[in-house]
């Protein structure tokens, strides 16, 4: 018998809807997803990045509808780096400019057949001296951050200082193949609400 040397997993699901509590902070609103993994981690299917079609909210309801399609593959050798999603939800300010609203980070679901709904809180990084903050106010354009991935890197982010308005939705699946025949077992989970 031939010895497996590697484990594969595909991961499919949508990226739902955004809620604010109070409403976005911007119109005609979308998001930038891209699929963050370790290095042993290769991508055999589907997308790593993606946006989403602008979408605004209807006055009776706080969500704000995206319904995304989110697909893809990977395969690696260990779990180490196991693949994570960051999202940049982004709109247009009171002067039609670009400006972010917020990130959001998960992980790719380890196991389970059933779609789970996964709730991410937004966040919002907050300036970084009183001048930028009113400069902010002035022109409408939030923080920024300049490599969205660090929110994937613990060490990296240990100073960022942020804010949490508003909620993403994903609902995501996955399955996986070999991992098994690795040793590997990821155990059961109860809930299909899986909240980060």
């Amino acid at each position: 018998m031939e010895a497996v040397t590697c484990f594969h997993i595909s991961v499919t699901g949508q990226i739902e809807f955004a809620s604010f509590p109070l409403g976005p902070d911007g119109s005609q609103l979308f998001v930038r997803y891209e699929v963050i993994a370790g290095p042993d981690w290769e991508l055999v299917a589907g997308l790593s990045a993606g946006i989403t079609q602008c979408s605004t909210s209807r006055p009776q309801d706080e969500k704000i509808v995206f319904n995304m399609p989110l697909e893809f593959s990977y395969k690696a050798t260990n779990p180490f780096g196991w693949p994570q999603i960051v999202f940049c939800i982004y709109g247009k300010n009171i002067w039609g400019v670009e400006t972010s609203l917020g990130y959001a980070r998960i992980h790719a679901p380890v196991f389970g057949m059933e779609r789970r709904r996964i709730v991410a809180p937004i966040l919002i990084p907050r300036c970084a001296n009183t001048v930028a903050e009113i400069m902010s106010w002035i022109t409408g354009k939030n923080a920024e951050l300049r490599n969205p991935k660090i929110l994937t890197e613990g060490a990296k982010n240990k100073g960022l200082q942020t804010d949490s308005y508003g909620e993403l939705t994903v609902s995501l699946q996955t399955i996986s193949r070999g991992a098994n025949r690795m040793g590997y077992d990821w155990g059961r989970q109860q809930s299909a609400e899986q909240n980060y």
